[in-house]
């Protein structure tokens, strides 16, 4: 089990994992940012996490970033919200195949339970087939807006995606991470409001 420490994001104390070889801050930066930022259009948001272990080590991330694109594009059009997600990749030193741990975020409004993320990801497991899904324990959490347990919650899961160890054997030509890029929702000057729901 990792270590508990504390880490400032964002103007607030937070506690996190705590690794020997310690955390990549712009990584923890990029979730903590993720989560605020999807909390300014939704009130409630379901985060899922999942992981991908792959049968070889490509020098590229394609497959990975393709089969979330997809995901999030379905999961838009049905539940008409949306779908923020995040990946980094690790590659251990002993081990010539890479994996991934991934999370997707959602509209908790909307989307109360798992199931439909993860029929999604054993359709893309049958169409991509480098792809081997697995569902960790504990895998998705309901965060509320102003709800500070429920969102402490969240990001020490996410925070194990921010360690250092088994990202230093990267091939050179390969991004480690990427997140989805989505814009706080505006403040209406009127009413001092910039929430949706």
């Amino acid at each position: 089990m990792p270590k508990t420490t504390d880490v400032c994001l964002g103007g607030y104390g937070w506690k996190v994992m705590g690794f020997a070889e310690g955390l990549d801050r712009s990584i923890l930066n990029k979730i903590y940012n993720c989560l605020t930022t999807y909390l300014t259009w939704h009130s409630k948001m379901l985060m899922i996490r999942l992981d991908f272990s792959l049968y070889d080590s490509p020098s590229h991330n394609q497959d990975i970033s393709k089969s979330l694109q997809h995901i999030a594009k379905i999961q838009k059009k049905r539940y008409g919200c949306i779908v923020g997600y995040g990946w980094v990749r690790e590659q251990n030193s002993t081990d010539d195949k890479c994996h991934y741990h991934c999370f997707i975020l959602l509209d908790g409004h909307k989307v109360q339970n798992s199931k439909t993320t993860f029929d999604l990801v054993l359709q893309i497991k049958n169409i991509v087939i480098d792809l081997n899904p697995h569902v960790p324990e504990h895998c998705y959490y309901m965060i509320r807006r102003n709800e500070l347990d429920s969102f402490q919650a969240a990001l020490y899961r996410l925070s194990y995606l921010a360690k250092n160890a088994s990202k230093q054997h990267q091939p050179m030509s390969a991004k480690w991470f990427s997140f989805s890029r989505i814009k706080a929702r505006p403040i209406n000057k009127l009413t001092g409001s910039g929430t949706a729901n």
